[in-house]
């Protein structure tokens, strides 16, 4: 299971055509509540590894030291 928030949603929404019709499928079919979308997946092998991979770095907060490290 994953939960899209608002913002993590416009993410996926943006970058959709990059991950399997399955996995769009299913978050089409996932109902919408006021903190998001829960996702649940059914994995049944590894061929989703990449698509579930994407949807978790749309998850992680940036690393702020890496972030300023250019500055």
């Amino acid at each position: 299971m994953i939960i899209l928030g608002k913002d993590e949603r416009l993410k996926f929404e943006k970058d959709r055509d990059n991950y399997s019709e399955y996995v769009q499928n299913v978050y089409d079919k996932t109902q919408a509540y006021h903190d998001g979308k829960w996702i649940m997946f059914e994995p049944k092998d590894d061929s989703l590894f990449k698509d579930f991979i994407g949807l978790l770095k749309i998850k992680r907060k940036p690393n702020r030291k890496r972030e300023n490290e250019g500055s």
